[in-house]
């Protein structure tokens, strides 16, 4: 009798392709954690040429109203318009500073759930646990289990929950999650 081959098992394949996927999402993480120190000095540029952009336009403003003393209406157009140039600036500099901080929230969640991925993933490939849950999912124990529709226990009520106990009375009891 020849031994099965491990490259016609399925289940090794599986874990195999699990722990290529670990190694490219960590890959990957590490690329996008080498470039943000470059990205954070692009946006400190931005905001120093805004900042500059901004001085001048303030500057030429105050020029502009000391060349216009005496002629009331110039000098009321002059405001109006030094007034609607600082709000455009304000809202420029506001702008790049919005982008700023939801990229940084943006890419802090990806990086938070690419880790949590990556440890579901490091538990499913290396624990005896994981490996018995994968073979479990394979065969549709687990929701049969998850949901109490195993031979031998039933859903009951109590305190507003639903608890998945042993119609004998004694054993293990636990607690059914729904709408996951």
């Amino acid at each position: 009798m020849s031994e099965p081959d491990d490259t016609d098992d399925f289940g090794l394949r599986a874990f195999e392709d699990l722990k290529n996927t670990v190694e490219r999402s960590n890959k990957s993480y590490s690329e996008i954690s080498g470039k943000l120190p470059a990205l954070a000095k692009q946006f400190e540029a931005l905001n120093a040429k805004s900042t500059g952009a901004a001085q001048r336009v303030e500057e030429a403003a105050q020029a502009v109203t000391s060349y216009i003393k005496t002629d009331r209406r110039t000098l009321l157009i002059t405001c109006g318009f030094g007034a609607i140039a600082l709000v455009f600036c304000a809202a420029f500099l506001g702008d790049i500073k919005g982008n700023r901080s939801g990229y940084a929230q943006g890419l802090a969640d990806g990086q938070k759930e690419a880790q949590q991925r990556d440890r579901l993933a490091e538990w499913a490939v290396s624990s005896p646990s994981g490996r018995m849950a994968y073979e479990m999912d394979q065969s549709g124990e687990i929701q049969a289990f998850g949901m109490c529709r195993i031979e031998g226990y039933k859903p009951i009520q109590r305190k507003g929950q639903t608890i998945c106990a042993p119609t004998s009375g004694t054993g293990l009891q636990w607690t059914i999650v729904e709408g996951r």
